[in-house]
C-alpha cells in the first residue's frame, strides 16, 4: 500500500516520495515491466519517465511524459527509482 506524504511534487499527487518508501512488490512489478520493454525495444529504446501502476491489480504501463496523467488509485514510480534497483 502506498501512503500519502506531504512532500510530494506538485501535480503528481501519487508519485513515490524521494525518500524512497515503497511497497517492494510495486517496485518489482515496475522493474519487470521496464525489463520486458527493454527486451522488445532494445534497438530503438526511449528512456521512460517512469511506470504508472495500480497497487490493487499490479497492472502497469511505462510513461514517457514528464507530467504523467494517472488514473484514480494509480501511483507513479519514477525511472530513477527503478534504475537504482537494477544495478
Amino acid at each position: 500500500m502506498v501512503r500519502a506524504y506531504p512532500q510530494w511534487p506538485e501535480n503528481t499527487a501519487n508519485t513515490i516520495p524521494s525518500f524512497g518508501w515503497l511497497d517492494p512488490s510495486l517496485l518489482r512489478v515496475a522493474r519487470n515491466l521496464y525489463l520486458a520493454y527493454l527486451q522488445v525495444h532494445s534497438d530503438n529504446m526511449t528512456r521512460p519517465a517512469g511506470v504508472a501502476i495500480s497497487p490493487l491489480s499490479y497492472r502497469g504501463q511505462l510513461i514517457f511524459s514528464r507530467k504523467p496523467i494517472l488514473l484514480p488509485g494509480e501511483c507513479f514510480i519514477p525511472f530513477e527509482q527503478i534504475e537504482s534497483e537494477l544495478y
